[in-house]
């Protein structure tokens, strides 16, 4: 089993917001898929269906395409013949933001920022839409594996 690695959040102070630790509870699932092209569309309607339920308060739209990009970037470029499975981990947060994990059996570190693809290309977009929609990302390598995060903070803009 991997352990998470908490990642910074600001969250903007609110007024009238309690500050007690049930009220800055963070709400996190997490589970396994399959590192193939079927994990995206699995991934997809997972975050679809549950983001509502961890009391993510945002439209959907840009979360699950942020889903959608790390996971396919995980199937396609992080994991090998020997990878058992995907871990994905959704965390809502009291200040309303979003971090999405990916995990993979990938050894590779992502490499620098690539060039935008030419405007024919069919595929090369992914994190170039994910830092589109608001989102900041990071990732973390281990001995087994990396770890790609995206933070979304409710409206999608990202403090700087």
């Amino acid at each position: 089993m991997r352990r998470a690695i908490p990642i910074w959040v600001p969250c903007p102070r609110r007024t009238g917001l309690s500050t007690t630790a049930s009220a800055a509870r963070v709400r996190v699932w997490s589970g396994e898929f399959r590192p193939d092209r079927r994990a995206v569309r699995e991934a997809r309607a997972t975050a679809r269906r549950l983001l509502p339920w961890l009391g993510y308060r945002g439209e959907l739209d840009a979360p699950v395409l942020i889903v959608s990009e790390l996971v396919t970037n995980a199937v396609e470029h992080g994991s090998s013949l020997e990878d058992t499975a995907l871990l994905l981990r959704l965390s809502v947060h009291p200040c309303g933001g979003l971090s999405v994990e990916v995990t993979d059996g990938g050894t590779t570190p992502p490499g620098p920022p690539a060039p935008p693809p030419c405007p024919e290309a069919e595929s090369g977009r992914g994190l170039f839409l994910v830092h589109a929609l608001g989102a900041r990302t990071t990732w973390e390598q281990a001995a087994t594996g990396k770890t790609m995060r995206a933070f979304l903070p409710l409206g999608g803009t990202v403090p700087r």
